[in-house]
């Protein structure tokens, strides 16, 4: 493992995750220095149908998402962050550096950015269909028998890979949890939400910052003492797989 993660570092070097200096607003609203197609405003509201409510598929308290449709008839979700402040910027810049700069099977793809006159930020990514695992289990998608074990399998391989190339790339998740693991029609895999990714590299034991992530998928030792590692996913990485195996929430799970 320590080799495959000196192999994929090659060439990215020069471009650290979260280290980047946004210089000015307008380097966000240009998308300088970063990998990721800038979408107008404009073409946004015609996808979303000027951001109907009809069509909002997610969100949370800090952004909502939208279903839309490109010109070119793909199918999209158009994710809305709300609060012009640091964290959603660094969030926002997040997202790009890691979906522009990794692309693999079992990530979400990410089309493109918008940044509006420096209030609205916009991530639009490929729409996948099939609703979260958390909506499987536990939501309106939770079917009387659930998931079928096959199943439960292949989106437990398919998150753990997800997970094995992040990490090879030196890039912790943060926020692994059954509502960040969306599924296609096939239920394949496709991991999302990288607003809270950071950087481990090769020649640290840790890094340090405030606890973050969800209740019930955060790893004790990182909620304590305010350090995590690549095994900080492992952990959240356990409780999904409790998840699939109990059908229980996780915070459930860890009441108990």
């Amino acid at each position: 493992m320590f080799l495959q993660r000196k192999i994929l570092r090659k060439g990215l070097d020069s471009l650290p995750l979260s280290s980047r200096t946004v210089s000015s607003e307008e380097d966000i609203e240009k998308g300088r220095g970063f990998f990721a197609p800038i979408f107008p405003y404009s073409e946004r509201e015609a996808a979303t149908n000027n951001f109907d409510a009809a069509r909002e598929i997610g969100g949370g308290g800090f952004c909502t998402v939208y279903y839309g449709m490109l010109r070119d008839g793909r199918e999209i979700a158009v994710k809305r962050l709300y609060g012009n402040n640091y964290r959603r910027v660094r969030q926002f810049i997040n997202e790009l550096e890691v979906l522009s700069r990794f692309r693999q099977t079992h990530l979400v793809s990410l089309y493109g950015s918008t940044a509006h006159r420096s209030r609205i930020l916009l991530l639009v990514y490929e729409y996948v269909p099939n609703g979260t695992v958390f909506g499987h289990l536990h939501g309106e998608r939770a079917k009387s028998g659930g998931l079928p074990w096959s199943t439960r399998m292949k989106i437990a391989v398919e998150s753990a890979c997800a997970l094995a190339y992040l990490h090879a790339s030196d890039i912790i998740h943060r926020d692994v949890k059954t509502k960040n693991i969306l599924l296609e029609y096939d239920f394949h895999v496709k991991v999302a939400d990288f607003g809270l990714s950071r950087l481990f590299p090769l020649d640290v034991t840790h890094v340090s910052a405030a606890p973050q992530g969800t209740p019930g998928y955060v790893d004790p030792e990182y909620h304590e003492f305010h350090r995590f590692t690549d095994k900080s996913d492992v952990y959240s990485f356990g409780v999904v797989l409790i998840e699939l195996i109990s059908s229980l929430p996780a915070v459930e799970i860890a009441g108990n």
